[in-house]
């Protein structure tokens, strides 16, 4: 009858998130780097020069929390800020050479992270596991707007 929160999906996601977290903190800890500081550098590596606004979109966070989080990257030397050429009104975030050495060391601890966590899982129930986590991920947003 789902009365206890230990029943409900919420719970495991909210238990798991902040597992995780926690995990790719510890092992980002060396690298001076958080989890949240990480999915601004993640947006760059697959496109440098975006706007903040595009990352803020992209990752649906508020323009404080995106702002506050670039000028970390920015003291932190992992990203620069640059006008656009072709219109004055917007600054582009490119990613420094400390940034993009970042990527290769990030995507090897993410791969170990992932083994880790998915241990005693069958290919067939990671793939499962992932299409329900989409599944839940549409429904959220279909209720969001």
């Amino acid at each position: 009858m789902r009365e206890k929160p230990e029943d409900w999906i919420g719970y495991w996601i909210n238990k798991i998130d902040r597992s995780m977290k926690n995990v790719h903190d510890k092992r980002f800890q060396k690298y001076d780097i958080t989890t949240s500081q990480k999915s601004i550098l993640y947006q760059l590596w697959n496109k440098d020069g975006l706007t903040q606004k595009e990352i803020q979109e992209n990752l649906c966070l508020k323009a404080a929390s995106v702002s506050g989080l670039v000028d970390i990257l920015l003291k932190k030397g992992f990203i620069y800020r640059e006008q656009d050429d072709e219109d004055a009104r917007f600054k582009r975030l490119y990613l420094t050479e400390k940034g993009r050495e970042l990527k290769d060391i990030s995507i090897t601890i993410l791969k170990e992270i992932e083994d880790e966590a998915s241990q005693g899982f069958s290919d067939d129930e990671r793939i499962i596991f992932i299409s329900w986590m989409r599944k839940l991920y549409n429904n959220l947003n279909a209720i969001e707007k």
